[in-house]
């Protein structure tokens, strides 16, 4: 029986995204800076892509601000960014055409930011993180929370390594390691699955009507040098999601050469019919999307889950040994379209609160308090919570949704007053009325690619002799539920075709080694059979995303 190996840290941060990083550089400066005889605080990060920043996938507009107040000029200088927004532009489609909107409204404004490859960024801030005397440990999932005989949490147990696809231990086996530490942070990104563990045993609390997610699914096409749309952004709603889905899309011109579209969905939509691989495909063939793409071809392509239900959805951020930052937490600001100075701005406010925790050699959960409150005091928190209501009106239909975003605006968050409850995006799914999606049309040379396709550009892969990750609870409900009355919506809402309804086995077939770990299914199954677990290693490989 091997023993598995006990490390010990003052700090270990579960994912290297851009708020768990932002945490570890914020406390490794301050304690860099004080000049403590202590030397600097031990801080681990683990990470389960096998490169930082090969799992983020996000906006590509910065908001640059919080990023000086975490680094120097020169680590400014060093990272990647592309063109400035320079012209910016907001349309209403309705199949062919589109009305383009008198101005951008103020609170969806970028100009002068930076667009930026998040997954660039964020091996940059990686190696900052390095370089001030961070460990990270990429390819090791962190699996369990540990937990004292008091309920206070003392660090996280990482996966084991090296069983075949029955669970049974293969000659490369190798038990996963237990971390301790003071202080765990939890930077997972959305739907984590130790922030959900947090919450569901440690009882934070957390809002009753829950989180709300969108899937964003984005292509990034290289083109023939269009120095005019470097710097443009479009953002778009209506078509092809219609009146009672949130969502939209947009075209970024990252450089002259390269641009990034995506369509976001709202995961509470209700047409069980809806194959939302195939409503991206549709809104890249619209005209007016179609022109900037001309002549294109694809690069990259990738999916993720946003987090997107506001301030009234965010939990508890701190429990005993243990805090929450960035999307982990639900710092989204959905109308403003932004999460990544959030994520810093959680960072920097968590990095302050565990440097007095170090320095004073305090770890109480009296202490940690001091993270939420320096939070809440930023501008970011003030923007979130003055459209408190706005995503949830969207339940209620798009005009309902503008008109919750114009009162916030207009009255500075006095309006809607109280608080609009919103179903959890699994409710409300219509019985299947056996509809097929529109045929689609491509136009010119506007690049176009099914599903398989389009995942080969996303590097996903998996050992394929391991434990499925992709767990069905009762294949019975598959059978005689979900395929008599949704027709097995897995098989469209998944934006990796990783499940398919096997017609002669009457049951559904899964391609694990598919997934990019979105985690949709986990989210919009409406019977809520699917359950999604860490797998030993592996998922997509974004490089410039």
């Amino acid at each position: 029986m091997l023993k598995k190996e006990v490390i010990h840290a003052d700090v270990v941060c579960v994912g290297a995204g851009v708020a768990s990083l932002s945490t570890a550089i914020r406390l490794l400066k301050r304690s860099r800076e004080a000049g403590s005889s202590r030397g600097k605080p031990s801080v681990l990060i683990v990470e389960k892509a096998k490169q930082a920043g090969s799992h983020v996938l996000s906006g590509a507009i910065i908001n640059p601000e919080p990023f000086r107040r975490l680094l120097g000029p020169d680590e400014m200088a060093s990272l990647p960014l592309d063109a400035v927004v320079r012209g910016e532009s907001m349309y209403f489609l309705a199949g062919r055409g589109q009305i383009r909107l008198p101005f951008v409204p103020p609170p969806m404004s970028s100009r002068g930011m930076p667009t930026a490859s998040l997954a660039r960024l964020t091996a940059r801030l990686a190696e900052i993180c390095e370089s001030l005397g961070g460990e990270i440990y990429t390819d090791v999932p962190a699996v369990d929370l540990l937990r004292n005989g008091s309920g206070r949490v003392t660090g996280i147990r990482t996966g084991d390594k090296g069983s075949d696809r029955n669970g049974l231990p293969k000659t490369n086996f190798t038990p996963g390691e237990e971390i301790h530490a003071h202080m765990t942070v939890l930077g997972e990104g959305a739907c984590g699955t130790l922030t959900d563990k947090l919450i569901q045993d440690c009882r934070i609390k957390t809002p009753s009507d829950g989180q709300m997610y969108a899937l964003g699914i984005k292509e990034l096409i290289e083109i023939p040098s269009r120095p005019d749309l470097c710097g443009r952004t479009i953002h778009t709603f209506g078509w092809p999601l219609g009146f009672r889905t949130f969502g939209g899309g947009f075209l970024y011109g990252l450089r002259y050469n390269l641009l990034a579209v995506g369509l976001v969905i709202g995961l509470d939509y209700r047409p069980a019919e809806a194959d939302l691989h195939h409503l991206f495909r549709r809104f890249k063939q619209h005209p007016l999307v179609s022109r900037w793409l001309e002549g294109g071809k694809i690069v990259e392509y990738g999916a993720k889950i946003l987090p997107e239900a506001g301030w009234f959805s965010v939990p508890q951020l701190t429990a005993d040994g243990a805090l929450i930052v960035g999307d982990a937490g639900g710092l989204l600001d959905a109308v403003r379209l932004k999460g990544v100075h959030l994520a810093v701005e959680s960072g920097l406010a968590a990095g302050d609160a565990l440097y007095d925790c170090w320095r004073d050699g305090d770890w109480a959960a009296a202490k940690t308090a001091a993270y939420p409150a320096a939070l809440e005091a930023t501008q970011a928190w003030k923007d979130l919570k003055q459209f408190r209501n706005a995503r949830p009106a969207f339940q209620r239909g798009l005009l309902a949704g503008m008109a919750a975003i114009g009162a916030g605006w207009l009255t500075r968050g006095l309006l809607p007053p109280g608080r609009i409850g919103h179903r959890a995006d699994h409710e409300g799914m219509k019985r299947s009325a056996g509809r097929v999606p529109p045929p689609l049309r491509v136009r010119g040379n506007t690049p176009d690619a099914d599903i398989l396709t389009d995942l080969f550009y996303s590097g996903t892969g998996h050992e394929e002799d391991q434990p499925c990750h992709l767990i069905i609870r009762d294949p019975e409900i598959c059978r005689t539920q979900c395929r008599p009355k949704f027709n097995a919506p897995c098989t469209r809402f998944c934006p990796a075709q990783v499940y398919e309804w096997d017609e002669a086995a009457a049951a559904i077939r899964i391609s694990p080694s598919n997934c990019v770990h979105c985690k949709t299914c986990q989210i919009k199954d409406p019977l809520q059979n699917i359950e999604w677990r860490l797998p030993e290693s592996g998922g997509p490989n974004y490089r410039n995303m």
